[in-house]
């Protein structure tokens, strides 16, 4: 099964939320895809060693590179001119991410915090069915 990470304009919270949903989905392909083509922010790493975590082995895409038998899609970040369309079985959108790019170390703790819960919701939700 395939699963993306998707945020409009930098990837940020898309990096986050797949480093993060892979400790979770273990037997999913997860990518993290924005709607630029960016390196991974080294601010996500900081944060994610906090807890624990790594971004080893994360695929970082743009939108026009993902594949098209995504699925599950989850939008993890709108912007001005609304959210990213994607393709997928199923399109799952969180749109009250904190965007933390450019804020401080502190936003990007706390759009940790906040994927970590909806991916943990999103987690017990499947396993569920």
């Amino acid at each position: 099964m395939k699963m993306a990470f998707v945020c409009n304009g930098s990837g940020v919270r898309a990096q986050l939320a797949a480093s993060i949903a892979k400790e979770y989905f273990k037997e999913m392909e997860i990518v993290a895809a924005g709607t630029i083509e960016e390196d991974l922010d080294p601010a996500v790493v900081e944060v994610l060693q906090e807890d624990g975590l790594n971004v080893e082995g994360l695929q970082l895409k743009t939108l026009f590179d993902l594949d098209f038998d995504m699925d599950y899609a989850v939008i993890v970040g709108c912007d001005d001119n609304g959210c990213p369309l994607v393709f997928a079985d199923k399109v799952i959108e969180w749109d009250d991410i904190t965007n933390p790019r450019g804020q401080g170390i502190e936003s990007y703790r706390e759009a940790k915090d906040q994927l970590k819960e909806e991916i943990k919701k999103l987690y017990m939700e499947m396993e569920a069915k």
